[in-house]
């Protein structure tokens, strides 16, 4: 299915996750999937061109779950990341990671966090979404939902638009000099 991720990232210390969590339900955050190692691989043509255009081919395992994301390019935005995306469901990863493979594509960068997830369902069957990501340069908490809805959380979280980051995480892992 088609829709517009809109996204925001925001750096957090470890030290603060437990309250994080405890803020987050008393919010009415509920937990949908417990920590767990994500898989992310992306995959491009040996040229590069769909980096080239600002696109992603993405191809993520999250336990025994496995998801193949197209995103768009990003739009420009001043506060948000905001940009196409198209995901579906996978049944099995290494079987997909062969076909893309023969297809000619090939991974283009590979990295892993742990992942914790949270939902808050809101007016409208709108969904926040709020994840809890530790890498190995250190901890985020993204919040994916309505415009007004990642201003209201974060605000509600104590953070203003301030410390939100719309960098994906092909670029804070390479930053980084991590990833392959």
């Amino acid at each position: 299915m088609s829709n517009q991720e809109i996204e925001v990232k925001i750096s957090v210390e470890e030290t603060e996750l437990d309250r994080i969590r405890a803020d987050a339900h008393a919010l009415g955050f509920k937990s949908t999937a417990p920590r767990r190692l994500e898989r992310n691989m992306l995959f491009d043509f040996p040229d590069g061109r769909l980096a080239r255009k600002g696109l992603a081919l993405r191809l993520r395992s999250y336990g025994d779950d496995a998801v193949l994301t197209y995103k768009g390019p990003q739009v420009e935005d001043p506060e948000l990341k905001i940009r196409e995306e198209i995901e579906t469901g996978v049944d099995d990863f290494d079987a997909l990671e062969l076909i893309l493979r023969k297809i000619g594509l090939e991974p283009s960068f590979h990295y892993e966090k742990q992942r914790e997830k949270f939902a808050l369902p809101r007016t409208g069957g709108n969904e926040v979404s709020l994840c809890i990501d530790e890498t190995p340069f250190g901890c985020f908490v993204e919040i994916e939902g309505g415009r007004e809805d990642i201003r209201d959380i974060a605000q509600r979280l104590g953070w203003s638009s301030d410390r939100f980051i719309t960098r994906n995480y092909v670029d804070l892992y390479a930053e980084h000099g991590l990833g392959t």
